[in-house]
């Protein structure tokens, strides 16, 4: 299924900041690859700030045009390391094993830099990894997405499991031409080109091959903000979403209205302002994001309750506890206990 362009959303600012390294090592200046985006380089800084799809498909196809090298997204896709990726990529590297992390890039996949959709399985023999569903774009601007993300995978792939990931064979879905050799040279094994979609293909003992940076608890509490950022996301264009994402931007820390309303280039009187005309209030939606978070916590994980206190930005736990009171009727010890079913999924 391709996707429309209209369906796909937009990405932070600083998934520009891996390729241009790679291109600034190659001799071409940031100017020239951001001309006609409306970018800088210090708009790229800022954690908060996203781009458009125009914009970024602007430096793209800049990219395209500067180096004029078919072969380009292989290049591109290296310096970006699971760390690039913030709670997604510290979810991946600390998941119990291989499988795991595969399920975790399939679950959690929007919160990467790239457009495709991620699975995985195991058939005939053969463990397996997809790239689908790709965006309706312009035949070579898809290769370099392809080969940008393929090209990332596999170093992410090494980077979780700690060492080379030994693959079969690589399917994509474009030619290769004018140098199909490159491909076979990069990934290190066969290549399969005109596939109907990009695919890694490798021994199924892989998947169950415990991973050195396991760390299944901090994971699970990872997955959990990954879950939350993703039902973010979902609700495009939507004020009150841009607000929420502010909110679960930094890990742990819960900022008041003053500082949304700076890092949104307003004052805090027009941000209670527009809040109120869509019938909210910064309070209400602290409290939506910290109640959700409480609840997965909770139901999902063993941590006490004075640690789960502390990760919501409450310096005591008996005001966590009044809260908690406050949005679910029950204490947080009473709610867990009624919900304990959920513990170690």
């Amino acid at each position: 299924m391709t996707k429309l362009l209209s369906d796909l959303p937009p990405h932070p600012a600083r998934a520009l900041l891996p390729p241009l390294a790679v291109l600034a090592e190659l001799g071409y200046s940031t100017a020239d690859c951001l001309a006609g985006s409306d970018l800088d380089e210090n708009a790229l800084q800022d954690p908060s700030a996203r781009i458009s799809l125009q914009q970024e498909l602007r430096f793209y196809r800049n990219v395209i045009d500067l180096t004029a090298d078919p072969v380009i997204g292989l290049k591109l896709g290296e310096p970006f390391l699971p760390q690039r990726y913030g709670l997604f990529g510290y979810a991946l590297l600390s998941a119990a094993t291989f499988r795991h992390a595969l399920a975790i890039a399939e679950n959690f996949g929007r919160l990467t830099f790239s457009y495709f959709s991620f699975h995985f399985g195991v058939e005939k023999g053969e463990a397996w990894f997809s790239m689908s569903d790709p965006p309706a774009l312009e035949s070579d601007l898809l290769r370099l997405y392809v080969d940008r993300d393929m090209s990332a995978a596999l170093i992410d792939f090494e980077e979780i499991l700690g060492e080379g990931f030994p693959l079969h064979r690589v399917c994509l879905p474009h030619d290769g031409s004018p140098r199909p050799r490159v491909y076979s040279e990069h990934f290190g094994c066969e290549v399969v080109f005109d596939a109907p979609e990009a695919r890694f293909y490798f021994s199924p003992e892989v998947l169950d091959r415990p991973l050195p940076q396991s760390d299944p608890e901090s994971s699970r509490h990872l997955q959990q903000q990954c879950q939350m950022l993703i039902a973010k996301l979902s609700a495009q264009g939507s004020f009150v979403d841009e607000v929420r994402l502010l909110i679960l931007a930094r890990p742990g820390y819960f900022p008041d209205i003053d500082y949304v309303a700076s890092k949104l280039d307003l004052s805090t009187r027009t941000l209670r302002r527009r809040l109120s005309e869509e019938g909210r209030s910064y309070r209400d939606i602290l409290d939506e994001v910290r109640f959700g978070l409480a609840r997965e916590y909770l139901g999902r994980t063993e941590l006490p309750i004075d640690e789960i206190s502390r990760m919501l930005g409450y310096t005591e736990s008996g005001n966590f506890s009044h809260a908690f009171r406050r949005w679910s009727g029950d204490s947080p010890s009473a709610w867990r206990r009624s919900h304990s079913s959920y513990i170690n999924l």
